[in-house]
């Protein structure tokens, strides 16, 4: 069952059915949808499987689909399904919102869960993780963090060794709106360029008042740190109040300012934060510009490792759900 059918989704449908021949590591993933639902624009059911293609095809001539009788959380408590596919919108307001519900609803019932919303694992992680445990069921979110790079896949890799605090910048919105304010331009107009380019919202609150970032942050500390935190416990601060004379100091002390995001345990304790700090021009922080992310992750028995993602798109957020479901299927 999909839940969501935004980009993302549309994208992942592609890359499915019209796209397919363009990636051979798909070839033994076979989905058949009994239902997809979409925030505002309806929804499909057919127990005896939805045609992923011909639905693509009709949502984009129509712009949506009919209304259901079922909402998504009556479908997931009814109908019979394997694996959950959610990647409806992030929702901080309401502490992850319906997607939570989604989540736990299918897991509830032992079905699997693959999910690029953050709010499940960033506001009950260590919950849901359990329920899935018990219920012999695998809950993923390789596309919740840093979209399809595989962060998740490398902690669960690690044998005996220990994360013991990680650093990064997650946000696309907040690094390409500071690169172009050390170009010169306008926040206002900065992120009205990356709403043109199509990865910022066209509410882009969220990114730059430091609450997606806070997300990500929750997610990694609850999965390397064991933190049991979410959002609302990270010490947040957006880039809102970053000023072109900020801005321009920074840039003649030969430094950037970027919104840097950690997670260390202190005092037995972990602590989180999302902050615009000033780099060392020569630090790898500072070099990360545009879309670009980063993901620098400490060790008990290993030095720091660096993981860097250079222009995400939609690409890579859909190959983040499709790697979750080869896992799920057995193929990864």
């Amino acid at each position: 069952m999909i839940v969501g059918f935004g980009n993302v989704g549309q994208k992942m449908a592609a890359m499915l059915t019209e796209e397919r021949d363009k990636y051979p590591g798909l070839a033994n993933l076979e989905l058949k949808p009994v239902a997809i639902f979409t925030g505002r624009h309806g929804g499909l059911v057919n127990a005896q499987g939805i045609d992923l293609a011909q639905a693509l095809k009709q949502y984009r001539g129509s712009g949506g689909f009919p209304a259901t009788p079922l909402t998504a959380l009556q479908a997931l408590e009814t109908l019979d399904y394997d694996v959950l596919v959610e990647i409806s919108t992030l929702d901080i307001a309401n502490r992850g919102g319906l997607a939570m519900a989604h989540v736990r609803a299918a897991l509830d019932r032992g079905k699997h869960v693959a999910t690029a919303n953050k709010g499940p694992a960033a506001f009950a992680y260590r919950e849901l993780a359990a329920l899935a445990e018990k219920k012999k069921v695998r809950f993923l979110f390789e596309s919740a963090v840093m979209d399809g790079t595989p962060i998740f896949c490398l902690g669960r890799a690690l044998r005996g060794v220990r994360v013991t605090g990680f650093s990064g910048i997650f946000n696309t919105t907040t690094n390409f709106v500071l690169s172009r304010l050390e170009a010169g331009e306008s926040m206002a107009s900065a992120v009205r360029t990356a709403q043109e380019l199509g990865f910022a919202e066209a509410d882009p609150a969220n990114d730059l008042e430091g609450w997606d970032s806070s997300a990500k942050t929750a997610i990694l500390a609850n999965f390397f740190l064991d933190a049991g935190i979410d959002p609302l416990r990270v010490d947040r601060c957006g880039i809102t109040g970053v000023t072109p004379d900020a801005i321009a100091r920074a840039r003649a002390a030969g430094r950037k300012i970027k919104l840097i995001c950690r997670a260390w345990r202190e005092d037995g304790q972990v602590r989180a934060e999302v902050q615009p700090r000033e780099i060392a021009g020569d630090h790898y922080f500072a070099m990360i510009n545009g879309r670009a992310a980063a993901l620098r992750l400490e060790f008990d028995m290993l030095g720091p490792l660096w993981i860097l993602e250079e222009n995400p798109d939609l690409l890579d957020t859909a190959a983040g759900v499709l790697q979750d479901l080869l896992a799920i299927a057995g193929e990864g």
